[in-house]
């Protein structure tokens, strides 16, 4: 019996204790299925709210950036977000990926309908015309052209100068029932820097185009009979463009236009793609301030232009054009700067206030208010019409700068065409000219310094404000 007892207690002893060990593992299990819920909800309400940031955050760039959008917004802006191919092995973006196609330009219902229109019209009275001269057939007698030209003898200005007139030629090319097309001799071919965009206008000249016995570089009127007429330049082909926007469309369109003749050659996209990855430039989230120090304006003259000889009224120049970016875009990841002197670049991003100010913010672990940029301006930039160089590449970094002026969200300019054409391919809506003259006399810009970096020299912000008010007046008038 007493056997018997002992056998019964120890088997409810071993019972009770199965059942404390089968209790304590569902707890240890309700523990862990716990643990696990409670740390999935949380990734989950992590997830939902990166997701929410990443919303916002696309939203503010798209009200901040108008430019800078996604795929389905593609119908009424001049860019688009860059499409990386994964199998590229060399730079991370390229710059041609932020142009819009012509087909998406074309597609865009701000554009005006003659733009359309003339556009395939161009295409296939050109297509018809070369057919006819391969084939040796009788040329059509009812296709005329309109030729954008700068020959090894003509005296064309700057590269400005020469492209600032292009919607211009083409909205009279089409008024005029003409082909347009461009020559250039120097300093170069234009396709070594800029060639027609595939679907846009070819504006290009086949060597087999025209025989030696046309006179297709004789100037005429374009409302003529003449088959061919050819014009150098028009001082007054922008200024009427623009009134053209401002009265009849009502927005601006030269960017488009613009985009329709021409998109880097592949050199030139290349340089321009290593820049701005070297240089951390996101299209359409950085300034631009360009400055035509050379302008010849009072006691300034091109050829025997030196900094150190104007540089009291260069420095002023300088700080109220970087002000005035500032102001025109003070969330800019960073403003680009570029002139027509190196020696003005390099004072900016070496030995100027906002210099020093970005050094000393950097250094302190702190945002710095301004953060200048430029690509290397170890030497000077070469003058389209002035320059002895021979060298076709000798002048691309003229066209490196338009295309980075063009991609940024705004431009500050000076004097001269050169800035105003590089405002008008950025959309020539966030644009301020720092300087001008006469009744454009430019913008006047608070020191951005003076009142949001106390612990910046008291004694630099007074220098900065008595060279800007001795200066604002004079330039050179």
């Amino acid at each position: 019996m007493r056997q018997s007892s002992s056998t019964s207690s120890n088997s409810r002893h071993l019972a009770r204790s199965e059942s404390a060990a089968a209790s304590i593992c569902c707890g240890i299990a309700s523990w862990i299925l716990g643990g696990a819920i409670l740390v999935y909800a949380v990734a989950m309400v992590v997830w939902q709210h990166q997701i929410i940031n990443f919303s916002n955050h696309a939203a503010t760039l798209k009200d901040n950036f108008p430019h800078f959008v996604q795929q389905e917004d593609v119908a009424n802006s001049t860019a688009i977000a860059p499409v990386i191919d994964a199998h590229d092995t060399g730079d991370k973006n390229n710059v041609m990926q932020y142009y819009r196609t012509p087909a998406q330009i074309l597609s865009s219902p701000q554009l005006p309908t003659w733009v359309k229109q003339y556009t395939d019209w161009h295409a296939k009275q050109r297509q018809r015309y070369l057919e006819a001269v391969r084939t040796n057939a009788p040329l059509p007698e009812d296709i005329r052209f309109l030729i954008s030209r700068c020959l090894s003898y003509d005296h064309c200005g700057g590269a400005s100068d020469r492209l600032q007139d292009m919607p211009y030629n083409m909205m009279l090319a089409n008024q005029t029932n003409r082909v347009l097309l461009v020559k250039w001799e120097k300093p170069a071919a234009l396709e070594h820097y800029l060639v027609p965009p595939e679907g846009g206008i070819n504006w290009s000249i086949p060597d087999d185009m025209f025989k030696d016995g046309d006179n297709w570089h004789r100037k005429g009127k374009e409302t003529g009979r003449d088959r061919i007429v050819s014009t150098i330049r028009r001082d007054s082909a922008a200024p009427l463009f623009r009134k053209y926007e401002v009265e009849e469309v009502g927005h601006k369109v030269y960017h488009e236009l613009f985009r329709l003749m021409f998109k880097p050659s592949e050199g030139l996209a290349k340089q321009v793609t290593r820049t701005m990855n070297d240089l951390e430039l996101i299209p359409y989230r950085y300034s631009s301030l360009h400055m035509r120090t050379k302008y010849p304006v009072g006691n300034i003259v091109e050829k025997d232009f030196s900094f150190e000889k104007h540089k009291q009224k260069i420095v002023g120049w300088a700080h109220n054009a970087v002000n005035c970016a500032y102001e025109l875009h003070p969330n800019a990841t960073a403003i680009y700067v570029t002139a027509d002197n190196n020696d003005t670049v390099g004072y900016l991003l070496e030995d100027s206030p906002y210099a020093k100010h970005y050094k000393e913010a950097i250094v302190s672990h702190k945002e710095p208010l301004v953060k200048l940029v430029a690509r290397d301006y170890s030497s000077e930039v070469e003058h389209v019409a002035f320059s002895n160089k021979v060298e076709a590449d000798g002048f691309m970094n003229v066209f490196e700068d338009m295309m980075i002026l063009g991609l940024g969200k705004c431009v500050t300019h000076g004097l001269g065409g050169y800035g105003r054409l590089g405002a008008a391919l950025c959309g020539g809506v966030c644009v301020k000219a720092h300087r001008g003259k006469g009744k454009m006399a430019g913008s006047t810009c608070p020191d951005v310094l003076a009142n949001n970096a106390p612990a910046f020299e008291n004694s630099a912000f007074k220098k900065i404000s008595k060279v800007q008010n001795n200066l604002r007046t004079s330039d050179g008038k």
